[in-house]
């Protein structure tokens, strides 16, 4: 090797290693090309503001709620918002508004694992599969059509009547639905990964760290991958209304979590029968269902127009 060839080689080996201190400041640096573009978008900046509420509510609701969300007080049954009840009570005389709080905190917490269950799975599985090719990649992808193959909503009943049937409650009864729901999303996220996978892998910076001796995997999960997150991130975050509206629509039809655990979708079902007496313990679920589902909605469109310049000169 000449000396020539032996430089460049450190040269590249230098730009593809930066120093901590310089990831840093990259770190930064993106972070406020990133705060600055979602001031600009205001579909995101409403989103991103809908989003800290709901976090911000989800994280405090021990210290805001004011009742316990499953004390039954027959006495107090159907109450109008008051004081001692901001929100009215249910058909058990339980307070409605602990019982919001609680049960968004238990249905965004589930939503966030599913949806990072599905990533763990679906990400690793497309890039190397993309990254490969050939027989791998043929073998892979059939695999995934089959499992696109069957509708989803079957899937999670299947799963959740799974889960009944040995009995699961509690915790272990959200892990299966955390299961379900984040490997429902696997296929999805794999086909994407593939397909940015196979755009990325003919440009130089990929050609140059097979020049310097990388092997596969590193290429694929340390130079390839960081690159193709962007459509990543938008695609988890439109999923996080999804998933919500599935958990809320499997409790909605008596298959997620017994009762008393709160739940926006099991206490909505429950206000059926008094629509026309006490419409208020049907609304407040249902608004929450609503604001939650639109607030992912409105930030991952706003971040999909941030990433791609070309839909928002649209």
């Amino acid at each position: 090797m000449t000396q020539i060839e032996a430089r460049r080689l450190a040269e590249l080996d230098e730009v593809r290693q930066p120093s901590l201190a310089e990831r840093g400041s990259r770190l930064m640096a993106w972070m406020g090309n990133a705060w600055h573009e979602l001031r600009k978008s205001r579909t995101a900046s409403i989103g991103a503001v809908m989003l800290v509420l709901l976090f911000g509510a989800c994280i405090a609701t021990p210290w805001l709620a004011t009742q316990s969300p499953i004390k039954q007080n027959y006495r107090e049954r159907l109450q109008p918002p008051s004081e001692k009840h901001l929100l009215g009570t249910d058909r058990m005389g339980r307070d409605i508004y602990s019982r919001l709080l609680w049960g968004g905190r238990r249905l965004v917490t589930i939503a966030l694992l599913a949806v990072t269950f599905g990533l763990c799975l679906g990400i690793p599985y497309g890039v190397l599969s993309g990254y490969f090719g050939g027989k791998v990649d043929t073998v892979a992808m059939r695999f995934i059509d089959g499992l696109l193959a069957m509708p989803g909503l079957l899937f999670y009943l299947l799963i959740v009547t799974l889960a009944r049937e040995w009995k699961l409650e509690g915790i272990a009864n959200d892990l299966v639905l955390v299961f379900a729901l984040g490997f429902a999303f696997m296929p999805e996220v794999a086909r994407l990964s593939r397909a940015s996978v196979l755009a990325e892998k003919q440009k130089e910076y990929v050609e140059a760290s097979r020049a310097i001796g990388d092997g596969s995997l590193a290429i694929a999960l340390r130079q390839i991958l960081p690159n193709i997150v962007s459509p990543l991130i938008v695609n988890a975050t439109v999923r996080l209304g999804y998933v919500i509206l599935i958990v809320a629509a499997l409790s909605f039809l008596g298959l997620g979590t017994p009762p008393p655990t709160p739940d926006w979708g099991s206490d909505l079902a429950a206000a059926r029968d008094y629509m026309e007496t006490a419409p208020l313990i049907a609304a407040f679920p249902g608004l929450a269902i609503c604001y939650t589902v639109l607030a992912f909605n409105l930030f991952g469109d706003g971040l999909r127009d941030i990433l791609d310049p070309r839909l928002a000169e649209r």
